[in-house]
């Protein structure tokens, strides 16, 4: 899968001035892996916007190597956050996450860093102490796991949102909480969206859920997209389907049914 985007989730009711923010220290981030990556001017351009948890996406699609490595990074610095670990990377890289992390708060209740691979949800702003072993840059044990668990499923939701640069990321809103999900198509599967735009969709696929919620957060390694029917019409378009019963009593007229 090609790893060319970047995207932040801020999940609550968030306020446009908190989304301002949160774009600017996401910016610097990006910036500062650029940077670290050996071209802080690799061109990242807009990919995605969500009305619905405030979703940003970035895309950069050249040099493929370079923007594979800030991808992966992002991914590592969003699983050192979540999990409280020490962030391998420059001084700048570790202070504009920190400071990513401060928008979290009052109506942001989380951030979520993601990638076509991986998510991480951070809860907490983060201190921006540094300790001593990411001063002198060492790794003490291996990277850990982000806490959110990946499990083959569906999601039902409607298709609204797909990249139009050649990508393989659309989103999918939860009907059941109205929430953009992150959705991600195996490669040569993305015939699989040509007529679902718009319309009610089962997603198969691997499912990441909210550990606390367990609120679908994304699904990747799509390969099916089932478009449903949708119902129209009301209830009232059910009269007339079970037969008259006269002035009977509520009661007489359960017991005839049942006896039927």
């Amino acid at each position: 899968m090609s790893l060319d985007t970047l995207t932040l989730v801020l999940s609550g009711e968030v306020a446009f001035a908190e989304f301002a923010k949160a774009t600017e220290k996401f910016y610097g981030l990006v910036k500062a892996l650029s940077a670290e990556s050996g071209n802080p001017d690799l061109p990242w351009i807009i990919d995605d916007l969500e009305r619905s948890s405030a979703i940003t996406a970035v895309k950069c699609i050249e040099e493929p190597a370079r923007v594979e490595w800030v991808v992966k990074a992002y991914a590592a610095v969003g699983e050192a956050l979540e999990t409280s670990s020490p962030i391998h990377y420059s001084p700048e890289v570790r202070s504009a996450a920190r400071a990513l992390t401060s928008v979290i708060g009052g109506r942001v209740e989380s951030i979520r860093f993601e990638t076509a691979e991986k998510e991480a949800v951070i809860r907490v702003a983060v201190s921006d102490q540094i300790t001593l072993s990411e001063q002198v840059n060492v790794v003490i044990s291996p990277p850990r796991f982000g806490l959110t668990k990946a499990a083959y499923g569906a999601v039902e939701g409607r298709a609204q949102t797909l990249s139009n640069r050649g990508g393989l990321r659309f989103t999918l809103y939860d009907l059941l909480n109205d929430k953009a999900i992150s959705c991600y198509l195996s490669e040569g599967y993305e015939g699989l969206m040509r007529d679902a735009w718009g319309k009610i969709a089962i997603v198969e696929g691997w499912v990441s859920r909210d550990p606390e919620s367990g609120r679908p957060l994304s699904v990747r390694q799509v390969r099916s997209v089932v478009v449903r029917p949708e119902l129209t019409g009301s209830y009232r378009d059910a009269r007339g389907a079970s037969p008259a019963l006269s002035n009977l009593l509520p009661e007489q007229a359960i017991r005839r049914l049942r006896d039927a």
